[in-house]
């Protein structure tokens, strides 16, 4: 590609291009998504970021924004020919101010926690990711995780950013005064735009105190409806921090994988609130269950029965590629929608003949179900076909959309999901996205074919995400 000796030249930005150099940029983290051959830039400033963004606009080639690739729709796979500008090189935390502190795009989720934890405070975001997933990434995502209930999602966190335009120009909003009613909103609106809109950056963070004992307490409930029954008693719960979800099959795999018996029943479903208090406080759940059906752990083991919950994904991922969904429901249909997408996936697949084996968990304050769809042993090559996994996903998102629910809570819209984006928002908000996208991004080269159809006018016309098993 020409472009790239233009990149190379650039201070501060190494590049790549060698087929196995750049296979861990084109493919997301499922396995299940993989674009086309493309090219890396890596830049350490964000001069450097705004110099590849500038020399790309100047070819007409396309840029796809990454972090930690950590996404699960393919939000950040390539288009054949397009430049992945990995951000993972800006790495640099600032100093604490006014309760926010910057940092680069590049950090991880988890050493943004370190810094703040070592300095008593929290990030108050936490995902089973966060050890590659990025502040950049989270920002550009809007990313949620298990502590939604209290701190947020990623936009209420995020108190300013810095990003590159798509002609190479920088907007710095940084550090806007807090109260500050100069115009329309760009730090929002650049926070969950899939980096369709401009090049994240920088991020100024908000921290909050960290919590002085986390205790974590599990129930097992013989039914989800019971255990939606009991969410106004567990909101009493101090200092409430997370209130998480699993179906018993799914904790009952999580034990078979980490070869550690769980300690309550798993012939239903399981709950899990984690919050500020001694173990003491979680008296306030006295009745609602037989004490064989209730754990609790304070701050010195929290961990051991909190991994029944957070090593989900690692246990789905050793059993195959799954067809993966983010979806949520209001917390009143919660119960309906975890029959409905059992239901429905087992009438998919007898008619096809072929075993599917659902895992579902997710977070039950804010009525999203994690939707993980496993081939059973019966399963032709232990996979499925792109065909049979489309299938199975637009049977459940239908089942979602009759229940009012989103077709993606938490994960955003990336390229796997753009189908659904008209029968989600309607034709009248996704033809508003698309002047948004157009005012920001006129010649259609950031990111194209996330979130919206690519720009025709686009150079390079190739879409990307196209699924392998």
């Amino acid at each position: 590609m020409a472009i790239s000796g233009a990149l190379r030249a650039i201070a501060d930005c190494s590049v790549l291009a060698d087929a196995d150099a750049v296979a861990g940029y084109v493919a997301d983290w499922t396995g299940r998504w993989r674009g086309g051959p493309a090219i890396v830039a890596r830049p350490r400033t964000v001069e450097a970021v705004s110099a590849v963004v500038r020399e790309c606009a100047a070819a007409g080639v396309p840029v796809v924004p990454q972090g930690g690739n950590t996404g699960l729709v393919a939000g950040a796979v390539p288009p054949a020919g397009a430049v992945v500008l990995s951000l993972r090189g800006l790495d640099a935390i600032g100093e604490v101010s006014d309760g926010a502190v910057v940092a680069g795009a590049g950090v991880t989720l988890a050493a943004l926690e370190s810094f703040a934890a070592a300095r008593g405070l929290t990030c108050g975001l936490s995902l089973a990711s966060g050890e590659s997933a990025t502040v950049g990434g989270a920002a550009a995502t809007n990313a949620g995780g298990a502590e939604v209930l209290r701190y947020g999602s990623a936009r209420a966190r995020i108190a300013g950013l810095r990003a590159v335009l798509p002609d190479g120009a920088v907007l710095d909003r940084r550090r806007p005064p807090v109260k500050d009613n100069t115009g329309y909103d760009l730090v929002g609106q650049l926070v969950g735009s899939e980096g369709t809109l401009a090049v994240i950056t920088d991020v100024t963070w908000r921290l909050d105190p960290a919590p002085r004992a986390r205790t974590v307490l599990a129930l097992a409930f013989p039914s989800p409806e019971e255990a939606v029954a009991a969410v106004p008693v567990l909101r009493g719960l101090p200092g409430l921090l997370a209130l998480e979800w699993s179906d018993g099959a799914a904790v009952a795999r999580v034990a078979a994988h980490l070869d550690a018996p769980a300690p309550l029943p798993t012939d239903g479903c399981w709950v899990l609130a984690e919050f500020d208090g001694a173990p003491e406080a979680a008296g306030v759940v006295a009745g609602l269950l037989p004490d064989d059906r209730i754990a609790v752990a304070g701050p010195e083991n929290r961990t051991r029965l909190w991994r029944y919950r957070s090593r989900t994904t690692e246990a789905v991922g050793a059993a195959g590629v799954p067809v993966k969904l983010d979806v949520g429901v209001s917390l009143a249909a919660f119960a309906a929608a975890r029959e409905a997408v059992v239901r429905t996936v087992r009438e998919v697949a007898d008619s096809a003949g072929i075993e599917v084996e659902p895992v579902l968990f997710g977070h039950l304050a804010e009525g999203n179900l994690h939707v993980n769809l496993l081939p059973g042993p019966s399963a032709p090559e232990r996979g499925f076909s792109e065909e049979f996994a489309e299938r199975l996903e637009a049977a459940v998102l239908e089942q979602v959309l009759a229940l009012g629910g989103t077709v993606s809570a938490e994960h955003g819209v990336g390229r796997a999901k753009r189908a659904w984006l008209e029968r989600q928002r309607g034709p009248e908000q996704v033809a508003l996205m698309r002047r948004l996208k157009h005012a920001w991004d006129p010649a259609g080269l950031l990111n194209p074919g996330a979130v919206l159809e690519p720009a025709v006018h686009s150079r390079t016309s190739g879409d990307a995400g196209t699924a392998t098993r």
